[in-house]
């Protein structure tokens, strides 16, 4: 997630800020020494010009020792043996107690340096201000009428347009993992699954399917986007262009599959290429949760039973989504409850009754399996 900075400077053990001027004793040897012989002058010379050599003595051999770390301007362990330079940290500032921790006081001048660096991510220097915040509220020293919980959340806003974005939860936000860091190489604002699922949408059904691959491939990698990405926005996609065939009514739950069964005919490609395994069809499934939870004519289909069902099901007999990737993610939503949005929604009749009876399936081809084995 980092970068380790490396220096060739030494390090500076005194606080002489002087170092680098000359007293007038210093002066006073310089005129004298003019008038030396020219042996004199010549050493002088061939003193300067080993000065200005580089001096490397301190890089190990294949059969040398390394010398301590300590003891040399070179860390090993992070450059290697052929490797010049040591790590380089930030001074702690003056400003800083000096009861302070040293420790502490070294890793608020990491942080500062960071925050002050290109391509910093404010939204970081929120979460962590928010949590000392919370941490500091019942230290026993807040006074009443210091502040209000309007002027809390007129400043949790003012944040929020700072870091160009109104809600400050951090998994929101396209361009950091789970952990709320920075993804490398994803450009700040991009919602790459809404990006991909564009991209799909403005694609013609006319052209060769492969083309749109291609095109998928190119936008995850400039993004370092997932394979998951992709089947996320393409399978909003598809149900965005099955619903573009009802503009005045909302189509029920059997005429809903018969027209996603007709689109998977061209788009069942596109799935068995981007698809490596069950994280990408578990996606699939996640984006059919989340059009299902949202807005609009595909959640007024998706939210009414069996609809929800049918469309699993159908995906599962296309062979999009193989019941390794449906029994993980029922797994996952077994643990949540009925009083969530997504809890109601995993925990339908007629869902569950696919999933035992795909449960029931599943073990009758592990017996019969098992017989044929015992047979031969």
């Amino acid at each position: 997630k980092e970068f380790t900075r490396i220096t060739l400077a030494a390090e500076v053990e005194d606080d002489d800020d002087y170092s680098g001027f000359d007293d007038s004793s210093s002066d006073d040897s310089s005129s004298s020494g003019s008038d030396d012989s020219g042996t004199d002058d010549e050493e002088s010379s061939a003193d300067e010009s080993e000065k200005a050599t580089p001096q490397v003595s301190n890089i190990p051999s294949a059969t040398e020792e390394v010398e301590p770390i300590s003891a040399v301007d070179t860390n090993y362990e992070v450059v290697g043996k052929d490797g010049l330079g040591r790590v380089w940290a930030p001074s702690p500032s003056d400003e800083y107690d000096s009861d302070d921790d040293e420790e502490e006081k070294q890793a608020e001048a990491v942080e500062l340096m960071k925050s002050e660096s290109i391509g910093y991510d404010m939204t970081l220097l929120y979460k962590k201000w928010k949590k000392l915040q919370m941490e500091e509220e019942d230290d026993g020293f807040s006074l009443d009428g210091m502040g209000s919980d309007d002027d809390d959340m007129d400043m949790d806003d003012q944040w929020a347009d700072d870091i160009g974005d109104t809600n400050t939860d951090a998994n929101t936000f396209s361009h950091l993992d789970e952990d709320g860091m920075q993804i490398t190489g994803r450009q700040k604002g991009v919602d790459v699954v809404q990006e991909l699922r564009d991209i799909c949408l403005e694609h013609e059904t006319s052209s060769p399917v492969e083309n749109l691959r291609i095109e998928l491939n190119s936008f995850k990698f400039s993004q370092n986007a997932t394979y998951s990405d992709c089947c996320k926005g393409a399978m909003m996609a598809v149900m965005d262009k099955v619903l573009e065939g009802y503009p005045d009514s909302v189509p029920s739950p059997g005429k809903l599959v018969v027209s996603l069964k007709k689109a998977l005919e061209y788009w069942q490609q596109l799935f068995h290429s981007i698809c490596m395994g069950s994280e990408e069809e578990k996606a699939i499934i996640q984006a059919l949760e989340t059009m299902a939870l949202g807005s609009g004519k595909a959640a007024d289909v998706l939210g009414k039973e069996p609809a929800f069902r049918f469309v699993l099901q159908t995906l599962h007999d296309k062979e999009i989504v193989n019941e390794v990737a449906i029994f993980e993610w029922a797994e996952e939503r077994k643990e949540e409850g009925k009083d969530g949005s997504r809890g109601a929604l995993f925990w339908q009749q007629p869902t569950q009754e696919f999933l035992e009876w795909l449960e029931e399936s599943s073990d009758e081809d592990s017996s019969d399996g098992s017989d044929e084995e015992d047979s031969d």
